[in-house]
């Protein structure tokens, strides 16, 4: 027998079977287009959000910057593109990117991006691939004063800034600013206007919270020699004098003899310059006091205040030295100590290069000051200790230096994106 043939109108059925697929499997191919463009699409929106919020923050840091370093030191462009460059992440794995920094005449900041990635058909489509182009201008508005500096910048596990235990720092509408990192340990806190680190700023006691990733700010005061007026050898030796009772009363000079102040004596100075080439030490219920005064510590000095000693010093007001209460020479690397909680006036500006202070104390300190500036290699502090930051500087007989407190700046409007 012959096989049966399929009828007219199963044939007919397969045949348009078969069309309905050929056009379905053409049919999805423009749809697979449609839904991997409209994919990229918003891939590509996103990464533009990425490229001018990372242009935005590296605008405000230039503009920022160019507030806390003044005229005479500022960064340099390189330094705002790298800013900018960390901000967009691993995006710039799957793209080539780009920014340009450049400062305004007008001292705004301008930052410019490019990031170029791969397109359609071999980036045929559009030609050469996505480009995503990007424009911030930053300007200051406002001038938040900048009062303590943590320079170590050794990278990465330097630590400009550490507070551990109950310690902290209290600089409320001022800059708290760490070169490297910023640590608080245990239950450490610091409230400040802002507190920021160029390394990580790690601990859940700032308030508000801390910002990691900074611009550098370069030493304030590099271009001021810090040095007694003439070599400490060329002065006679004074030796040590331990004064346990009465008043000590010094002139503004070099002194090369090593003071211990103890017991319920006084170490007093007289308004002007003191150059200590020795070390010197108040303790017990001893004190140190001073109006209108710099105290400068040569090599290998150190002041320290311990037990239940009293510090009371507010700084120069006139002369080459007016804003500076304590500074210790470029070569100094030693440590000044406060672990007493009697040290309750420090007006002026203490400028450490090299320097480490450390604050043990039970209690506040120099929270009698109408203003102080802190500028430090390293500024540890431990216990319950309390470092008192204030920012009155209207009224103040002490000038503030320019390049720190409110003189850290030529403008006095705050920061805004003009673009």
């Amino acid at each position: 027998m012959f096989p049966r043939l399929p009828s007219r109108s199963s044939r007919k059925a397969r045949v348009q079977s078969g069309k309905i697929a050929i056009m379905a499997g053409i049919a999805i191919v423009p749809l697979a287009m449609i839904i991997a463009m409209t994919s990229e699409l918003v891939s590509l929106s996103s990464e533009r959000a990425l490229m001018q919020s990372a242009a935005d923050a590296a605008a405000l840091s230039g503009a920022q910057n160019l507030i806390l370093v003044g005229s005479n030191a500022r960064q340099t462009p390189a330094d705002v593109e790298s800013f900018a460059m960390a901000q967009v992440g691993a995006f710039a794995s799957r793209a080539t990117v780009s920014f340009k920094a450049a400062q305004g005449s007008d001292g705004s900041y301008t930052v410019e991006g490019l990031a170029i990635r791969s397109s359609f058909f071999g980036n045929l489509v559009p030609k050469g691939g996505f480009r995503i182009e990007v424009k911030s201008i930053a300007e200051s508005m406002h001038v938040q004063p900048l009062c303590v500096i943590g320079a170590d910048d050794t990278m990465p596990k330097g630590k400009a800034i550490i507070a551990t235990e109950n310690s902290g720092i209290r600089a409320r509408n001022c800059i708290v600013h760490a070169n490297g990192n910023f640590e608080l340990l245990v239950n450490a806190t610091v409230e400040a206007g802002t507190s920021r680190a160029v390394g990580k700023a790690t601990g859940l006691g700032f308030k508000p919270a801390a910002h990691s990733g900074a611009l550098k700010v370069t030493d304030p005061f590099a271009l001021r020699n810090i040095a007694p007026p003439k070599p400490c050898h060329s002065v006679p030796d004074g030796g040590d004098k331990v004064i346990d009772k009465g008043t000590i009363t010094l002139s503004p000079g070099i002194h090369r003899t090593e003071y211990e102040i103890q017991g319920n004596s006084a170490l007093i100075l007289k308004p002007g310059e003191h150059y200590f080439c020795e070390d010197v030490r108040i303790r017990h219920s001893g004190s140190l006091q001073g109006n209108d005064v710099l105290l400068m510590f040569a090599e290998r000095t150190a002041l320290s205040a311990v037990d239940n000693a009293s510090v009371s010093l507010s700084g120069r007001e006139s002369g080459d030295w007016a804003g500076f209460v304590i500074v210790a020479t470029r070569g100094n690397d030693v440590t000044f100590t406060i672990t007493s909680n009697r040290v309750d006036q420090l007006l002026g500006t203490i400028c450490l290069p090299m320097t480490k202070l450390s604050v043990r104390a039970k209690g506040d300190v120099a929270e009698g000051s109408k203003w102080s500036v802190i500028v430090a290699r390293n500024i540890n502090l431990s216990g319950t200790a309390r470092l008192v930051i204030n920012s009155d500087y209207e009224g103040s007989p002490v000038p503030v230096p320019i390049g720190v407190g409110n003189q850290a700046g030529g403008t006095k409007v705050p920061l805004r994106l003009r673009q």
